[in-house]
């Protein structure tokens, strides 16, 4: 499995989750298969003619990671085989390290 992990700062597993999806300044993609990980800057850009969960889509993610995410990104991933996961998380090593327990997403937050 192929995950993208929305992050406030590049710390490498010690880097900050992200409070809400579309506002992350990172992500980090994490391959349960080959443990590799990398991060890079938040990449998608609203101005383009695909939507960012397209754009995410050409990454080739089977998972989202995120705190809080929008009614909007939800119902857009819902359209797509990408799951949408969440959990009460700090730290980037901390999804990793439970990468098996996290909980599907079934409502949008509140931000």
């Amino acid at each position: 499995m192929k995950i993208l992990i929305a992050l406030d700062e590049n710390k490498n597993l010690d880097s900050k989750l992200s409070e809400h999806f579309g506002n992350c300044s990172f992500f980090a993609i994490y391959s349960t298969d080959s443990k590799n990980l990398e991060i890079i800057p938040n990449i998608i850009d609203h101005s383009k003619e695909k939507t960012p969960v397209e754009q995410i889509q050409e990454l080739d993610i089977d998972a989202v990671f995120t705190k809080g995410i929008g009614k909007k990104a939800i119902d857009l991933f819902s359209k797509t085989s990408i799951l949408l996961k969440t959990e009460n998380f700090n730290i980037l090593k901390e999804v990793i390290e439970n990468i098996d327990y996290l909980k599907d997403i079934k409502q949008s937050c509140d931000h």
